[in-house]
């Protein structure tokens, strides 16, 4: 059956952190014909509404965006032609049938409709498979599609960012063409599911490593095939700890040998995450580290459900708990909060579902990451603490590490270990001066650094090359047009962000 396609007469949208709003063409829903239940049929039939509507676009020369929760603070999502509301669309297909060469477990396998949350799947693999993902961005409430087409990273020293654990995507590029695409070098799934699908199949590593990181722009990511691991546990901890030369060398350089970390000795952390209050130093940085475990460890104890900060909140979501609690988040204010509730905490163990939550912040906080190498990070993080000095901004600098990612235009693509430097503060125009005073610096000192897509950002197609270089940046054009093989279906993918970045 059809899927059912329902237009708004919203002229109007507005993304989920309510940083702007765009005026538009069309607003249409989409659902599976059946919603409640995953069927191979069922999703080939979606398949073709969503061919329709790329036709429809093409015949009305509208240009046309795929929307999943609207997570994004720039415009990646935005058009002021056709938006295509997939967030329903959640059927969800576990263990597919396997490549004969895929050297991993059929079992690890989940193929997901483009708009599960993140939430979503972390609770379905908890309950239906026994599996987690290897890692998530902090903040669950994007899409899966939406989470990996800006390149959310990862939170963890031993993985890399969202899009590494996609093994495979289903494109819909055109009213007659739809292609499943994976890695020629990691062939993962049995050739007769894109025949079932009626997918063209493509294995080939330039074009899957562009298409992760597509800023919605690659065509209508249907599907997305997820590598998950067998459950398991986190034990967390987090201390307030003095910035002694030990803790800078732990955040500059991953080194961990001249300092105690909260937690059994002796053991390298699976997460370690920093928050820095610029504007409250003498009681230390909030470090929360946790160790992974298979099964919850002796006397540990599980998360508060109830409690407003969980152990795995990013910098952002910890302003906009404290927004909530006042209307106008002074700095004095803020300290005070953020002493109160982002307390310490020892032995707390759950799954990562559980330590890293769904996200409610909404429109009271704004935030920018940087993507820095190691060796640059106490540069970038004294940097932003001397512009504190001169321009004090209500928000917090707080520090992640991944692995780099194999995605073209991945922000965390900085070897051999990414730092994500979060700046999170109220939601104010000086938040948002505070941080382009900080890139400004970090460029002026020629600190490298990339910019997350889909937090603030001032990009430019100048900035862009400097900062990925022009055969990152080519490649990731080339292999755009390899799929949007006409110039009116790539004008129909592209919006003003795109144009903006000098990647249309």
């Amino acid at each position: 059956m059809p899927p059912i396609i329902h237009p708004s007469d919203q002229k109007q949208w507005q993304n989920w952190h309510e940083t702007y709003s765009q005026k538009l063409e069309l607003l249409v829903d989409v659902w599976n014909a059946n919603a409640s239940q995953s069927t191979t049929e069922g999703y080939a039939d979606t398949t073709r509404g969503l061919q329709e509507l790329i036709a429809k676009a093409l015949w009305e020369g509208q240009e046309l965006r795929a929307l999943g929760a609207g997570w994004s603070f720039s415009r990646a999502p935005a058009t002021s032609g056709i938006l295509v509301n997939t967030k329903p669309l959640n059927y969800v297909f576990p263990a597919p049938r396997t490549h004969p060469s895929y050297a991993g477990s059929r079992e690890d396998l989940l193929f997901v409709q483009c708009g599960n949350s993140v939430a979503e799947l972390n609770h379905f693999l908890k309950a239906k498979m026994g599996k987690a993902l290897p890692t998530s961005g902090a903040s669950n409430g994007q899409t899966i599609a939406g989470a990996i087409a800006t390149g959310t990273h990862g939170s963890t020293l031993d993985f890399g960012a969202m899009q590494d654990f996609v093994a495979g995507l289903h494109l819909v590029v055109s009213p007659e063409r739809h292609i499943w695409l994976e890695r020629a070098s990691n062939p993962t799934i049995n050739d007769d599911v894109p025949q079932k699908l009626g997918a063209e199949l493509i294995r080939d590593d330039a074009l899957f490593n562009a298409a992760l990181v597509s800023l919605g722009s690659f065509g209508i990511v249907h599907g997305v095939l997820l590598v998950a691991e067998d459950l398991y546990y986190l034990q967390a901890y987090r201390h307030r700890m003095p910035l002694t030369e030990g803790l800078w060398r732990a955040m500059d350089q991953l080194d961990f040998s001249g300092v105690q970390l909260p937690g059994p000795a002796g053991q390298r952390p699976y997460h370690f995450q920093v928050v820095i209050n610029p504007n409250d130093l003498e009681g230390g940085a909030y470090v929360t580290v946790m160790y992974k475990h298979a099964q919850p460890p002796p006397g540990s104890k599980p998360p508060s459900p109830g409690s407003k900060l969980t152990q795995g909140d990013s910098a952002l979501e910890i302003v906009g708990v404290l927004t909530d609690m006042v209307s106008d988040l002074t700095i004095p204010v803020m300290s005070k909060l953020l002493e109160r509730f982002y307390g310490e905490f020892s032995n707390v163990a759950g799954t990562p579902g559980e330590l890293f939550t769904d996200t409610t912040t909404r429109g009271k906080a704004l935030g920018s990451a940087l993507g820095i190498p190691l060796g640059q990070v106490r540069r970038a993080v004294e940097t932003a603490m001397a512009i504190n000095r001169e321009y004090a901004f209500p928000g917090l600098l707080a520090l992640r590490y991944t692995l780099p990612s194999k995605a073209t235009l991945a922000f965390t693509h900085h070897a051999p270990m990414t730092c994500v430097l979060d700046i999170d503060g109220a939601g104010s125009a000086r938040t948002k001066t505070f941080c382009q005073k900080v890139w400004q610096q970090l460029t002026e000192r020629q600190v490298p650094y990339t910019l997350h897509w889909g937090k603030l950002n001032d990009l430019d197609g100048a900035r862009v090359r400097s900062m990925y270089g022009p055969e990152r940046v080519e490649s990731w054009r080339k292999a755009r047009a390899a799929l949007l093989t006409s110039p009116e279906l790539r004008a129909a993918f592209t919006n003003d962000y795109l144009r903006t970045l000098g990647l249309a």
